[in-house]
């Protein structure tokens, strides 16, 4: 077996505080090249002259993360979000595995929560605790659904991919934007499920504060709005991409073109309720699209906003309260 050589994209965008811990975790791993991508300047402490630095202002996580492959010169590369680390196996296993099969494409493994100190934390929400990527060798390939909401990891500081493939993705990347994470796992269940592999292995310190996965937490109400807003547009844009590609690859029928279509519907709906944008009449298209089914909070919120879309949005900002509480 040949141990393939890896780069780290390592993507910022106006965190400054928490990158040199990543850039640390990569080095320290024994990454081949570092790649930071961010929309800011100046030395990253202890890391001086052992990475590449690429500007990108652009604060998709998608075009970082496209520009960091146009720079990658290994034939691995692994994605790590600015305010997550690696635990020092990490990029040990990501050569074994993409060594010992070379049709291997995309790899993708749970996480551990940390806190903004870097402390151990115990999250019960259902991004971390509820799913099971050990089911994924006994997942149908049918049901995407089922894959992405109770098996995938979905984080993309958890993400690797061979570069020779990824890069013939970067038009369809940039165009998806923000749902980095969701983009290559459908990128590379299009070329394949077998070159997919999805394990439990939690090699990856997923930091938890208050400006990354919840948007309620920290924030006022209207924070909240604004923050789910600006959110649920963008992965309504991603999800609609993906969808088209998904369309144009294995038809409108299939589960996964199907799964994508709702859940973009979902996210205009989510967009519109913010905004104070006809939310009824956003409600209803919603709900005719099927984008409630399979996803309770869809359906209970354009329900609620059928009646009231003032309450709806109350009733949105709690319950994401206590979706994302800490312990």
């Amino acid at each position: 077996m040949n141990a393939p050589t890896v780069t780290a994209v390592i993507t910022a965008h106006d965190r400054v505080a928490f990158l040199p811990y990543a850039v640390r975790s990569a080095l320290d791993g024994g990454a081949d090249q570092v790649v930071v991508v961010r929309n800011f300047t100046g030395p990253i402490e202890g890391c001086a002259g052992r990475y590449l630095d690429v500007l990108c202002p652009i604060p998709d996580t998608a075009e970082k993360q496209c520009r960091g492959l146009e720079a990658a010169r290994c034939e691995v590369v692994s994605f790590l979000d600015d305010d997550d680390v690696w635990t020092p196996e990490k990029l040990s296993r990501v050569r074994t595995l993409f060594g010992g099969d070379p049709t291997l494409l995309y790899y993708d493994h749970a996480q551990r929560p940390i806190d903004a100190e870097g402390r151990p934390i115990l999250a019960s929400h259902p991004e971390l605790a509820a799913t099971h990527p050990e089911r994924f060798d006994q997942w149908d390939g049918r049901d995407f659904g089922e894959l992405v909401k109770t098996i995938w990891p979905g984080n993309s500081s958890s993400t690797s991919v061979r570069r020779a493939w990824a890069v013939d993705w970067i038009t369809a990347a940039r165009e998806a934007g923000w749902s980095a994470d969701l983009f290559w796992l459908v990128a590379a269940l299009l070329s394949g499920r077998a070159g997919v592999r999805i394990t439990p292995e939690p090699l990856t310190l997923l930091r938890l504060h208050d400006r990354n996965m919840s948007h309620a937490r920290g924030a006022t109400p209207e924070e909240f709005r604004t923050r789910h807003r600006i959110a649920s547009e963008r992965f309504a844009r991603a999800n609609g991409t993906l969808a088209r590609i998904a369309t144009e690859r294995v038809g409108p029928a299939s589960p996964m073109t199907q799964y994508l279509t709702r859940a973009a519907e979902g996210f205009r709906f989510f967009a519109a309720l913010e905004a104070g944008d006809r939310a009824r009449s956003a409600a209803l298209r919603a709900l005719r699209a099927g984008a409630g089914k399979g996803d309770r909070g869809v359906r209970l919120a354009a329900g609620m906003a059928l009646v009231s879309p003032a309450l709806a949005r109350r009733l949105l900002f709690r319950s994401s309260l206590r979706r994302w509480a800490l312990g």
